[in-house]
């Protein structure tokens, strides 16, 4: 007699969400560290204190970029987990990737403000952000995959659309990381692009459905439906 697969093991989210919380909040609040007062410390009047702000203008530039790009994936990780009721080891895994290039976004942003005038100062950072978002992508996948069970209060064409969506996020990423050596932090403009191109890709929403209950992990905030 042929016995049947084990279905593979699943927990909740629970912990995961906890912990995947706390290492953006972390890693968010590191980069911050990169802006100090040392470079200031010759100032002497209101004059030269503006100089050596408006010198600062490179570090400045790379903290606000980091730090709203950041808010902008944990925004869509939420949203994700507003669908995803369970994990399996191959999410853990995932996620665990994806975190570890998130907690190195304040490293690779300190290397781009101190040495963004080089190839490489200006690249590693939007290669940063593109790891974290192709871990994001698949992990959404993974989760998605149909038959999984992982995912509640999707519709089939929901599901489909939706991983459309957060494609778009990681073609921009890409985008983003061969435009920087020729343009520098300009090139993350593009990532404003990405309601645009989530619904070039995702199609025209179904006439028959609420619009609020389609869900776009790509960078859209449509809610949950209750």
């Amino acid at each position: 007699m042929k016995r049947s697969r084990p279905a593979a093991a699943t927990v909740s989210t629970r912990r995961l969400e906890a912990f995947t919380d706390g290492v953006f909040a972390i890693a968010a609040t590191l980069l911050v560290l990169d802006l100090t007062v040392n470079d200031l410390s010759r100032a002497t009047t209101d004059a030269e204190l503006w100089q050596g702000l408006v010198d600062m203008w490179p570090a400045i530039l790379s903290f606000a970029i980091s730090f709203f790009l950041l808010c902008l994936l944990w925004s869509i990780h939420v949203r994700q987990f507003e669908y995803i009721i369970k994990v399996d080891g191959s999410m853990l895994v995932l996620n665990t990737v994806r975190l570890f290039g998130v907690v190195l976004i304040p490293f690779t942003t300190s290397l781009d403000s101190r040495f963004g005038d080089l190839t490489l100062g200006q690249s590693l950072l939007p290669l940063n952000f593109f790891w974290v978002v192709l871990f994001g992508y698949l992990l959404w996948i993974r989760a998605t995959r149909p038959g999984a069970g992982l995912v509640d209060g999707l519709t089939p064409d929901e599901t489909a659309r939706s991983r459309r969506n957060a494609l778009s996020a990681v073609i921009l990423g890409a985008l983003v990381v061969l435009a920087a050596p020729l343009i520098g932090s300009w090139a993350f403009i593009a990532y404003a692009f990405d309601p645009v191109l989530s619904r070039l890709i995702g199609g025209a929403p179904d006439p028959q459905a609420d619009d609020a209950s389609s869900p776009s992990v790509g960078g859209e905030t449509d809610p949950r439906p209750e």
